[in-house]
């Protein structure tokens, strides 16, 4: 029951946060920014060096004896089309 209570609060708590900074303009825009860009922890998969040739990383991983993470997704992982 304590968390059917937390759920109702939640978008009250949310929407009071958010009361001031609803509008973007020059006063809000630092708010605005900080809250958009991501942190530290968010961006901690920048200091993995990611490799883009398959069999690149296939050859260095057999060399150092390491596994390798397929990521695979629909569309390039860098963004070139």
């Amino acid at each position: 029951m304590k968390l059917l209570g937390w759920l109702f609060a939640l978008p009250a708590a949310c929407s009071l946060s958010t009361a001031g900074a609803a509008e973007l303009n020059e006063s809000t825009f630092e708010q605005w920014r900080d809250r958009i860009l991501p942190g530290a922890e968010e961006m901690s998969y920048s200091k993995i060096a990611w490799r883009t040739s398959f069999w690149e990383a296939v050859i260095e991983a057999q060399e150092r004896e390491k596994p390798i993470l397929l990521w695979t997704m629909n569309g390039h992982p860098l963004g070139c089309t």
